[in-house]
């Protein structure tokens, strides 16, 4: 059986697991006054997807690495997960097993066409392209308006919603696979709650350029936050 195979059969089961990580997402981003910026829910939401990306491909650990947070992390194997071994040509051509076919097949089509959805060559060059630059520090190179940025950094998003995340997901977490799958299930249900009041090619572009992104970002762990404190002290 391969990593993705389960992606092939009923999931009805984890309705309640993506129930509760589309809860959380809504609750992590949702400022004082209750009000919700559709960006970072989105960002939240790809980010996650991003942190089980990264704890499927097993380059290092998700929890506990000597990576610096932040820093740029290549991974072949992250590749594959997003989008098999294709990059060229449009989503159509992306295997139904990756993370970008999965999420295809998760959204109805006549809501998000494929058209919508970015060419992952172009993804993955402008990564490439902006591996360095100190702005984007804490975040991922995005190619759409600043306006359309999220208000809240992924690696902030990812640290604080980590925990929540594990917790979700604890029935089934021996299963790394089944974990991801979920997560990209959960971030295909709110790109539909909020397609409504976003244009959806930039939604698409949004999610899947921060998915890649920060696939390939060391993310923030308790052990280097707790030095980030000491030198605040």
């Amino acid at each position: 059986m391969g990593l993705f195979d389960l992606f092939r059969k009923p999931a009805d089961v984890d309705k309640p697991l993506r129930k509760s990580l589309v809860e959380l997402v809504f609750s992590a981003v949702r400022d004082p006054d209750g009000r919700i910026h559709v960006e970072d829910a989105i960002s939240a939401a790809a980010t996650i997807v991003a942190e089980r990306c990264i704890d499927a491909a097993g380059d290092f650990p998700l929890r506990d690495h000597e990576l610096t947070p932040g820093s740029r992390v290549f991974s072949t194997r992250a590749n594959e997960l997003i989008s098999g071994d294709v990059s060229e040509g449009g989503v159509s051509h992306i295997p139904a097993d990756s993370i970008v076919g999965v999420l295809r097949l998760r959204l109805d089509r006549c809501v998000y066409s494929d058209a919508e959805f970015p060419h992952l060559t172009e993804v993955f060059s402008q990564f490439s392209a902006r591996v360095g630059d100190p702005a984007d520090w804490g975040r991922v190179p995005l190619s759409v308006h600043q306006d359309h940025f999220p208000i809240i950094f992924p690696l902030q998003i990812a640290y604080d919603t980590r925990a929540g995340v594990d917790d979700i997901l604890s029935p089934v977490r021996d299963d790394k696979a089944r974990c991801l799958r979920i997560a990209i299930e959960s971030l295909a249900e709110i790109l539909t709650e909020v397609a409504s009041v976003i244009d959806h090619k930039l939604a698409l572009t949004l999610a899947v350029e921060t998915i890649n992104g920060m696939a390939k970002t060391a993310p923030m762990t308790e052990r280097a936050m707790r030095q980030v404190q000491q030198t605040r002290e």
